[in-house]
């Protein structure tokens, strides 16, 4: 049975089907170009200034240096939640990230979100056995004061024990062949702290709530390479893919013995309807990324200039 909305346009009732519709073949909105001046009051909200990426997002970092977290014997770098911020021509400003979590903080920080409007997207681990146990969480608000969701943010944060940025990173001194992972790769990665990561964006345009994603924001495959000593290298980080893809995704992975931590979406409204493979190996770091180049061949994906 088909019902009415009670909806008055140009003489006829649209009915709910006839709505949806409309709403899925409306074009999703476009992001509005910025620059770092444009978000100073968020960073000051945050006690952190961040970078503009792909000239629409606004990213933060916040490493968990507090935690010192061991996988398999090995203790993992790298740590950290992030945030981004958008801002689009009707004043609305998208704001999404993930938080790195301990068990006690993850009921801590479902609590503050809904305090403060925000919703949780995904709640999901990207490590294999490891301590402390770590839990990811991903979040969302939209509003039209951008620092109205940084404030909340800001609470959000307090209620964990990620410290406060200072300075930036020492730079330090990778014992990888970044140029031969490169090559392997077919692409170009950047050091970060105590890794090295190669990034690939989504080809296709990826929307979330109605609103284009930047091509840097949201669905990215990220491959982190962290030095072991001796030749090897832990490697971590995800492969963004669609349904289709997933089946010869997940042979590539398995014949180059990189094994899948955990797989399920990030967001709850994006199109195209996107997955997430999260990655574990230890190993030859150029062989590694030979297997990784296999996989994501398998995506419609590309190289994503080094951040």
């Amino acid at each position: 049975m088909l019902f009415v909305t009670g909806i008055f346009a140009t003489g006829l009732f649209v009915t709910t089907d006839t709505a949806e519709a409309q709403a899925r073949h409306r074009a999703p909105v476009r992001p509005s170009v910025t620059k770092e001046s444009d978000w100073r009051g968020v960073a000051a909200v945050l006690g952190h200034p961040g970078r503009v990426v792909d000239r629409r997002a606004y990213g933060i970092g916040f490493p968990r240096a507090d935690l010192k977290v061991v996988c398999q014997g090995h203790r993992v770098a790298a740590i950290g939640s992030f945030v981004s911020f958008i801002r689009y021509p009707d004043r609305q400003t998208m704001m999404m990230g993930e938080l790195a979590l301990t068990e006690p903080e993850v009921r801590k920080v479902h609590d503050a979100l809904v305090a403060h409007g925000l919703a949780q997207t995904s709640l999901h681990e990207h490590l294999p056995a490891h301590s402390p146990p770590l839990w990811w969480l991903h979040f969302h608000g939209m509003g039209r004061d951008p620092l109205a969701l940084a404030r909340g943010l800001r609470a959000v944060l307090d209620v964990t024990g990620t410290p406060h940025v200072k300075g930036t990173p020492h730079k330090v001194t990778l014992e990888l062949d970044k140029s031969a992972i490169d090559r392997a790769l077919g692409a170009a990665g950047r050091a970060q702290g105590k890794v090295y990561k190669v990034t690939y964006a989504r080809r296709e345009t990826v929307a979330d709530h109605d609103r284009v994603l930047p091509r840097m924001t949201g669905s990215t495959s990220a491959l982190i390479f962290q030095p072991l000593g001796g030749g090897k290298a832990l490697l971590n980080g995800d492969i963004a893919v669609t349904a289709h893809e997933v089946s010869a995704v997940t042979k590539a992975l398995r014949r180059g013995g990189i094994e899948i931590v955990a797989f399920h979406s990030h967001m709850l409204t994006d199109q195209p309807r996107l997955f997430y493979f999260h990655l574990w190996a230890v190993g030859d770091p150029v062989r590694l990324a030979g297997h990784l180049r296999t996989a994501i061949r398998h995506t419609n994906s590309s190289p994503a200039a080094p951040d």
